[in-house]
């Protein structure tokens, strides 16, 4: 039974990224449809090279030159993609090392460390508001979207971005993209020992209606609430 619980995973779907959640050990990295860009760049720069060696005698070289240009340019860009949607993650948080560490991108295949927070160091987990402005379809009518971000906090005050998960203001699943917002929080917040502080609006979600924790006795582990004042 310990074993069954040691093994499972959590996945969190956010913004262009999913929230893997594992014992001691939680991973912020691309969702798996990351992959197909790059798997794409990878099979055309792959079909140009063998083009290029197919046809070599019967093309002009002002054909070749681009061909060979193109699939030099691809096969690179397309590779570091194709591994960090694989094995990269923008942000690993584990217990054995007490750290939250942020990778870098792309290009440092999301291994290179960027930034390491000990978890000391850490004051609280936010979820905050995230302005995304309106987005106008062919000159129609706005089409707004509700989005919230959540926030390393350190002591110091500095804030680093950790995720953010993004849902039409319109729709019916803003309240379960506002649940995987929080539930991505309070697992990160759980893993450092830290509390979850919301200062995001929940104006429009469930959670706006529901009774308040002091009186419902509802209030979900690692959350905190902004003082008042």
């Amino acid at each position: 039974m310990d074993g069954a619980m040691t093994d499972e995973v959590k996945r969190i779907a956010l913004d262009r990224r999913v929230c893997v959640v594992r014992e001691g050990r939680i991973d912020i990295r691309p969702e798996r449809a990351a992959i197909i860009g790059p798997f794409i760049g990878l099979v055309i720069a792959g079909a140009l090279f063998v083009a290029i060696a197919m046809y070599s005698n019967d093309l002009s070289v002002y054909i070749l030159a681009p061909m060979l240009l193109g699939a030099v340019i691809l096969t690179p860009f397309s590779g570091m993609g194709f591994l960090y949607s694989l094995i990269g993650a923008a942000v690993v948080i584990e217990t054995a090392k007490q750290s939250v560490r942020f990778h870098q991108g792309v290009l440092g295949l999301g291994l290179g460390t960027v930034e390491l927070v000990p978890f000391w160091k850490v004051d609280h987990i936010e979820v905050e508001d995230w302005v995304t402005g309106e987005v106008t379809i062919g000159g129609r009518a706005p089409f707004e979207l509700r989005a919230w971000d959540i926030i390393l906090v350190k002591v110091s005050g500095k804030r680093l971005p950790l995720a953010q998960v993004m849902a039409a203001a319109n729709n019916d699943l803003i309240d379960e993209a506002w649940d995987r917002a929080v539930d991505a929080a309070e697992a990160i917040g759980a893993m450092v020992g830290k509390p979850v502080v919301i200062t995001a609006e929940v104006e429009g979600t469930a959670e706006a209606d529901a009774a308040a924790p002091a009186e419902a006795g509802e209030e979900r582990p690692g959350r905190a609430e902004p003082a008042a004042g």
